[in-house]
């Protein structure tokens, strides 16, 4: 095995989550379960070196035993034939005991058990790249694999698998039955020429289940998919992917590079293109669109980038829709040049710009978007970052009225607001703590101001010399926000990273109104919270505080997966907010700093266990993570109108 003699310095325990924070308490039962087999048996590597231990699981690659207390993964490969065979064995013996009642469909409830000893009865529905998802309750629930015991490992490796297979069809009882059709399995996508970007494809990680997503780009380590025709975007290391898997993605990668250097000279010929005459009038009009494969279309223009077009569809006004240039035929791509041509001359010429001084970012200095530096005015929302570098504001659209043209009016509503939240605590640890934002003294290469530029980042320099990188996109498919701050170690109040989502107060003369009054506004708003730990929940805009906080104290409602808002307040709109992964990370709800009912204030916080814990901490300075929420664990904000 070659490392048999070292392993408490070659390996290491699986990284679990920290319960105390984030404990997957969906094992809220405190139920028993036979303890695991603790037999020890000889585990020999194609050395001929042996070493007494207890078997734990097995998958593809590795065979997982427990030694001297400490759990280790071995190589397959590495070991003897006669104790891969071991282990095999074991494992089917395994496999067979995890199965209630005898079910092995993914329809059936199947205990699940974590690392504690606690269980739950759930459904499975699929095995992906290290997490498992089970329906509690009719929940999805992601869990990853390291926080659940052996077993229940056992059974979503061997669920993964069977639902995989061909299951037998039961006939119906008639007098001449029909042989039924084979079942459909779905295969991963293989790398072929025909392999498109813009298809969705189905992945497969390395323990053999799939998801079907569509390829938007590597970044380092992890590829970035789109899933649920584009409306979810999840990030998973390359590592668990199989190897075909892996090659598709590098193939579309390198197609993807291929893609834009084609769509920048596209772009450069473009601005030498014929295009019809246009007046204002027709950028708030329908137009008859046609794409490359002849297909009619009836929509609206909303933007245009190197990209491609964004376009409203008369049939589904809620959600704008992107194509890029090469899908329109070329009397379609000159209207979309045209219209592009004529929103950027009906632009403020030479609008007065404020430049870059201090802790301000370079700026409008008037009109509508005064005092702030990147602008996107989308169909469904406005989105616009303020000067100060940490606070972005999110304006909602109404639709445009029965018989009117356009993308509808901005709601007269106080914006919704997500800020890059660095603070410190002058008496850390104690009951009735100060705390303080940094204070943003210089940017370093600060942004020019920009009404089109999807990625922006922001560099710069606290009060206390410790600088920082925020980095935010906005597009008309939805919003996401990452960042980290470096800090010197030794820093007197170290800082604590977060990023926050905040429902501002939609009545700010409240307290010179009356109920009645109060509540025709406020109507049926409310917030949708999806603990990790017990079924989704209602939270109503009317309710006081001090009542909901009765009912939802405790960690069984908080951390959260995602919130939403709808309601009356928001109009038509769902606003959904997710981070892109919980695992290390707490994000929870709570109310404003001031206010009796929700409508006044809602605030959503999405950080690391580091920063949490350090917010809680008497030494801060101890959680070296509590300054970065990484870009794979990024907080996504998506807004819909109407049933979108």
């Amino acid at each position: 095995m070659g490392t048999i003699g070292s392993l408490n310095k070659l390996f290491t325990k699986p990284n679990i989550m920290k319960l105390p924070i984030l404990s997957l308490a969906l094992f809220w039962g405190l139920l028993s379960l036979s303890a695991q087999n603790d037999t020890l048996h000889p585990w020999t590597d194609s050395q001929g070196r042996t070493l007494q231990a207890s078997f734990i699981s097995m998958d593809a690659e590795k065979v997982t035993i427990r030694w001297n207390g400490q759990i280790v993964p071995i190589p397959l490969a590495s070991l003897s034939v006669e104790s891969q065979s071991l282990a095999k064995q074991l494992a089917a013996k395994m496999s067979a005991a995890t199965t209630v009642e005898g079910a092995s469909g993914s329809n059936k409830l199947h205990s699940w058990t974590d690392i504690q000893g606690r269980t739950l009865q759930a459904r499975f529905v699929r095995l992906f790249a290290g997490t498992v998802t089970i329906d509690w309750n009719g929940q999805m629930v992601p869990l990853p694999m390291s926080s659940l015991s052996p077993q229940s490992q056992a059974l979503a490796n061997r669920l993964a698998l069977s639902s995989s297979e061909p299951k037998s069809p039961t006939p119906e009882p008639k007098p001449a039955p029909v042989a039924p059709k084979p079942a459909v399995v779905a295969k991963p996508t293989v790398v072929t020429e025909d392999a498109a970007l813009d298809e969705e494809h189905n992945w497969q990680a390395t323990n053999g289940s799939l998801i079907k997503a569509k390829f938007v780009s590597i970044e380092g380590e992890d590829i970035n998919l789109l899933m649920n025709q584009g409306r979810a975007e999840i990030t998973v290391p390359l590592s668990r992917l199989n190897k075909d898997s892996q090659a598709l993605a590098q193939k579309l990668n390198k197609d993807l590079a291929v893609r834009n250097k084609m769509r920048e000279q596209e772009a450069n010929k473009r601005k030498k293109m014929k295009v019809p005459e246009l007046e204002e009038a027709d950028l708030t009009r329908y137009h008859n669109w046609t794409s490359s494969t002849g297909t009619a279309i009836e929509a609206m223009y909303v933007d245009a980038g190197d990209e491609g077009v964004t376009l409203l569809m008369r049939n589904n006004p809620n959600r704008p829709y992107e194509l890029g240039w090469e899908r329109l035929n070329p009397e379609s791509q000159a209207l979309a040049e045209g219209l592009r041509r004529l929103k950027a001359q009906l632009m403020p010429v030479d609008p007065r710009i404020a430049e870059t001084k201090g802790g301000s970012l370079t700026h409008y200095a008037e009109g509508k978007w005064k005092n702030y530096n990147t602008v996107l005015e989308s169909a469904v929302y406005d989105v616009a970052l303020h000067r100060n570098g940490h606070v972005v504001h999110v304006w909602l659209k109404n639709e445009a009225k029965k018989g009117e043209e356009g993308l509808g009016e901005r709601a007269q509503r106080t914006p919704l607001s997500i800020n890059f939240r660095p603070i410190y605590y002058l008496n850390p640890g104690e009951r009735n703590r100060q705390w303080r934002h940094r204070k943003i003294v210089s940017f370093e290469e600060p942004p020019p101001v920009s009404m089109d530029r999807e990625e922006t980042t922001i560099k710069g320099m606290f009060d206390n010399n410790a600088t920082f990188e925020y980095t935010m996109q906005i597009n008309h498919r939805g919003l996401s926000f990452w960042g980290e701050i470096d800090e010197d170690r030794n820093e007197e109040h170290p800082t604590s990273f977060s990023i926050a989502f905040y429902s501002p107060n939609f009545i700010p003369d409240v307290t010179n109104m009356q109920l009645d009054e109060i509540e025709p506004l406020v109507g049926d708003g409310c917030l949708y919270i999806d603990p990790l730990e017990s079924k989704r929940q209602k939270i109503p805009m009317m309710t006081k505080w001090d009542d909901i906080l009765k009912k939802f104290a405790g960690g069984e409602w908080n951390p959260i997966k995602s919130a939403e808002f709808m309601g009356k307040p928001f109009g038509s709109h769902k606003i959904k907010i997710t981070p892109a992964s919980t695992n290390g990370m707490v994000f929870r709800w709570s109310k404003g700093y001031t206010g009796i009912y929700p409508f006044q204030a809602i605030h959503l916080s999405h950080s690391t266990e580091d920063s949490y814990n350090a917010r809680h901490s008497k030494e801060p300075g101890l959680f070296k993570d509590r300054n970065e929420v990484p870009r794979n664990k990024r907080l996504n904000v998506n807004i819909i109108r109407g049933r979108g």
